[in-house]
């Protein structure tokens, strides 16, 4: 059996929810075929992104375990805002798929999507689709139009046989799906996280004040630069330690505080080692249909860590009590979040988060995604 994930991400060894899915589709019997973010002939204008206009050539990578991946060839650009160009990428993209050494096309017996923007590829593959939405695809920037996306989208969810959405925002979207339609959460590695919190803790017997705050993820265009340059300003002796790729905007905006330190990237191992010894975790995210809409990975990670989060407004995490999570829409409000949170926390509520946060387990996700897998056979025997 073969499989195909149509991913929105380039593969790699950081174990996102596609690659958790993908990874499961091989445990599961099949040889899997992760196939990475498509570019378009803009990146010409990127020289960062040169790369991918020429990946497509190397073709088909054994990355073992049954799973294989491969980039496709670069899309004509505007296909978020013409259907018709979204419909002639599709073609290409079909085509550069059939293609590839492995008859992939030919035998697929399962399609894991997470690009809403190819329906045509789905109808000609004649596969079963499983779309799996994370996010809002029509609220993002840049060259699309919202009612193009969500046409697309609508197709998209008219073709697969399972419809998966992070959240309630998401699957809002999808109510005249109904019968097909599953909600999964993001979720965590949790003793990745929890071992090296649980250590430092039992070494405790009050909880220090580190005065050092975390974020942890890519900074771009959602990146509430006047909220997290509030929190410098009004905490001016506390670092405020910034992980992940940063456009040079968000850069600009904070350069006026000394106290944000952008570190770069750090694997999901060191940063859970490191994210015990902070005081507080942030997510600081512009407010927006995209934002609002999010499932984000980093709050489950930080809650396994033990540590207490300040939040813009997102709609999954309004789920959570402030034990867990305190939400602000303002940055007036962001700078009170944090001084509430630093003093109401405690050893025990730090212990508290990281015993229940094993329910955000990745093993109870994929549990899910196996009952959805089940449920589509079970249909269509």
């Amino acid at each position: 059996m073969k499989a195909l994930v149509l991913s929105t991400n380039n593969y790699r060894s950081f174990p996102s929810r596609k690659q958790r899915f993908a990874r499961r589709l091989a445990e599961r019997g099949y040889d899997v075929l992760y196939v990475e973010a498509p570019v378009t002939w803009l990146a010409v204008a990127r020289p960062k992104q040169w790369w991918k206009l020429s990946a497509w050539r190397s073709g088909v990578h054994d990355q073992g375990d049954h799973m294989w991946t491969a980039s496709p060839t670069p899309w004509l650009p505007y296909f978020k805002k013409y259907e018709r160009v979204a419909d002639h990428d599709s073609l290409t993209y079909y085509r550069y798929l059939q293609s590839l050494a492995g008859d992939w096309t030919a035998e697929a017996s399962i399609v894991l999507t997470y690009l809403p923007f190819v329906p045509r590829t789905l109808r000609l593959l004649g596969a079963p689709v499983v779309y799996d939405c994370v996010d809002d695809h029509s609220a993002y920037p840049g060259l699309l139009g919202k009612a193009t996306v969500d046409r697309l989208e609508a197709r998209t969810a008219d073709i697969a046989s399972a419809v998966i959405a992070t959240n309630e925002t998401i699957a809002a979207k999808f109510s005249s799906h109904e019968d097909k339609l599953s909600l999964i959460q993001n979720g965590v590695d949790h003793e990745l996280f929890a071992a090296p919190a649980m250590t430092w803790l039992d070494t405790l017997t009050t909880l220090p004040r580190q005065r050092r705050f975390l974020y942890v993820g890519a900074m771009r265009e959602w990146f509430d630069v006047q909220a997290l340059g509030a929190v410098a300003a009004a905490y001016p002796d506390c670092v405020i330690d910034c992980f992940g790729e940063t456009l040079p905007v968000v850069r600009d905006g904070l350069a006026v505080h000394a106290n944000v330190v952008f570190k770069g990237t750090l694997s999901q191992a060191a940063i859970a080692q490191e994210a015990p010894h902070y005081d507080v975790a942030l997510i600081p995210f512009r407010e927006s249909p995209l934002t609002l809409g999010v499932d984000p990975l980093k709050f489950y990670e930080y809650v396994s860590a033990g540590l207490p989060v300040v939040s813009s407004t997102i709609h999954a995490l309004g789920a959570f009590g402030e034990d867990m999570v305190r939400l602000a829409s303002t940055p007036e409000e962001f700078i009170s979040a944090v001084q509430d949170t630093i003093d109401a926390d405690s050893l025990e509520l730090r212990r508290s988060r990281v015993e229940s946060s094993r329910r955000f387990d990745w093993s109870l996700r994929i549990t899910e995604f196996d009952r959805v897998l089940d449920t589509m056979a079970h249909h269509q025997s």
